[in-house]
């Protein structure tokens, strides 16, 4: 069956109400653990119908966020999911004060009772309508991205539209491209700035009235993170100021003498006077040539990408109308995951067929977890997934880049190394942000370029007004829409990295510990799926530098003025 031929519904709110009133009465009077597990397992199909149907609601608005249909669908689940969650609160009151409960996690595991002790936390029926105000904010900055239409050098283009231009050979070209953002931006800055401060407003008030002190705490309950918190993430944060932001500099010293470039400015982001590798071929030919790699891969990645092409469950070409970024979802209830890009002609198309297909490969992979909760792990254990399959299959990108490969590759690891401090900027700033809830946008935006100068030293944008007034940061989409996921991409990178190392000696072995990982969802929570793969903590004192010196050892081994 195609993705166009799911069948799709509007869940009835009254219905599940009822069932839940059903469910509620069958737990509490069970007399045994097997009755109650029973129970659960109903709830859980329950579950996995409502997400497949809100997943299609919402992919079906990304897909064209024009089409009046798409978006009326997307908002009936935008406004019914708090409510959603009232019902089930309830069942997940009774699940954590059950007689029951050593021997539901005896079926279940530990993960399980600690999500609904931290779901319990995250949600009372006095926010239903805050929820709802939250939701819709962030849609208008979904709506208000997606609907960009930028002018440049006469013809109108979205945000991806624009990307190959700021990787443009030509200075000027890429100079004047970074303008046109950024005065686009400018132009909308107010809509931006009042919109983030309605949301972090709002978050605040969300988090005391559920009883914290701001929403910091309560942003990582919302991330699911049981086994750290901030302290251990300002402990990474520091790291990455230690060990990684003067490896950068250096690499920044070199890509200016091998630009020929007196000074690097914001726009200098290419890495080779020639301009950056790009991918030889129309989508169709990379998405065949992706099929082929994935075979040679291994059985389980050959199996899964076949599902994705002959189901029709990608969506990759950029086109107007469509919401920028790149991202996987599923449909528990179909048992399939889906990739939606924007190609752009630039090597991020391939980065798109190795990473957001490594999530819905790990999504695959755990499609028989018992529960619907255990489908996806924790985000930072999922990008874990994600930045290793770019690596896995670094064997076959001269499939997709030819001459340009030993390129690619400088580019990826050099990039990927380079990303950490800003990585961890904006993890700082949105701490910051949330302790400091009555910060006005000017003392936010002076509070991004403060943090910019420990994180990004190098950082220069030249007489790009927005950005040079502290407006970069708006930008990123999941500062409004995801809070406290960014961090995670950090973490993540430094196990990938892991994963790398780990091929280069023994890829059976690495491909063994990766499957793996993929197979246990989030069964675990971060810290156990590390322990799971055989990887070192990110944590850990002693990690990051190790980590940065093997990949430092590895860049000074290339010759960067022969490729």
């Amino acid at each position: 069956m195609k993705y166009g031929e799911y069948p799709y519904e509007r869940i009835n709110l009254d219905e599940a109400r009822q069932n839940m009133s059903s469910w509620l009465t069958r737990f509490n009077s069970a007399e045994s653990s097997g009755e109650q597990i029973a129970v659960l397992k109903e709830v859980d199909e329950s579950s996995r119908e409502y997400s497949s149907y809100q997943a299609i609601a919402s992919l079906n608005f990304n897909k064209n966020i024009n089409d009046d249909e798409a978006k009326a669908e997307k908002e009936y689940y935008d406004n019914i999911g708090p409510e959603y969650m009232k019902i089930h609160n309830e069942l997940d009151k009774a699940v954590n004060t059950s007689q029951f409960k050593e021997e539901l996690a005896a079926e279940w595991g530990e993960t399980f009772l600690k999500q609904i002790e931290m779901d319990l936390k995250t949600f009372d029926p006095d926010i239903v309508e805050m929820l709802k105000e939250e939701t819709e904010l962030r849609n208008r900055y979904t709506q208000k991205i997606g609907g960009a239409q930028i002018e440049f050098k006469g013809e109108a283009y979205n945000l991806a539209g624009l990307g190959p231009f700021h990787k443009d050979k030509s200075r000027e070209v890429r100079k004047e491209s970074y303008q046109a953002r950024f005065k686009w931006f400018e132009e909308n800055g107010e809509f931006f700035d009042e919109l983030y401060d309605k949301l972090v407003k709002l978050r605040h008030k969300i988090a005391t009235t559920l009883g914290f002190e701001n929403f910091v705490e309560l942003g990582y309950m919302r991330m699911s993170r049981s086994d750290y918190g901030s302290k251990e993430v300002a402990n990474f944060r520091k790291q990455i100021v230690d060990h990684v932001v003067p490896v950068v500099k250096k690499l920044n010293q070199q890509r200016k003498e091998i630009l020929g470039l007196d000074h690097l400015y914001f726009y200098d982001g290419i890495n080779f006077k020639e301009g950056d590798p790009t991918p030889k071929g129309t989508p169709d030919e990379l998405v065949e040539r992706a099929q082929k790699m994935y075979h040679e891969l291994s059985n389980e990645t050959g199996e899964f990408f076949d599902i994705m092409v002959n189901e029709d469950l990608m969506d990759l070409v950029n086109r107007d109308g469509k919401m920028a970024g790149g991202f996987c979802t599923a449909f528990p209830k179909y048992e399939r995951p889906y990739i939606f890009s924007n190609f752009n002609g630039t090597d991020h198309d391939i980065t798109v067929l190795t990473h957001e297909a490594g999530h819905a490969f790990q999504c695959y992979s755990s499609r028989e977890q018992p529960l619907s909760s255990y489908l996806w792990p924790t985000m930072e254990s999922a990008e874990i997934h994600s930045m290793s399959m770019e690596f896995f299959t670094w064997p076959w990108m001269k499939e997709f880049f030819k001459e340009e490969t030993d390129r690619f590759k400088y580019k990826h690891i050099s990039g990927s190394l380079s990303f950490l401090p800003y990585g961890a900027c904006v993890d700082h700033f949105q701490h910051w942000v949330f302790e400091n809830p009555d910060a006005t946008p000017k003392e936010r935006k002076e509070k991004w370029l403060e943090l910019e100068s420990i994180y990004l030293p190098d950082r220069d944008y030249d007489d790009i007004a927005y950005a040079k007034s502290g407006g970069l940061w708006q930008g990123q989409l999941h500062i409004y829409q995801m809070p406290f996921y960014y961090i995670d991409y950090t973490l993540a990178q430094t196990c990938a990295f892991q994963f790398w190392m780990k091929n280069e000696e023994d890829s059976d072995q690495a491909w063994e510990d990766y499957y793996r990982l993929c197979q246990a969802g989030g069964s675990l929570p971060f810290t156990g799926l590390v322990e799971l793969a055989g990887l070192e903590l990110p944590f850990n004192d002693g990690c990051l530098e190790k980590v940065v010196g093997k990949v430092t050892n590895w860049l000074e081994s290339i010759d960067v003025s022969a490729l």
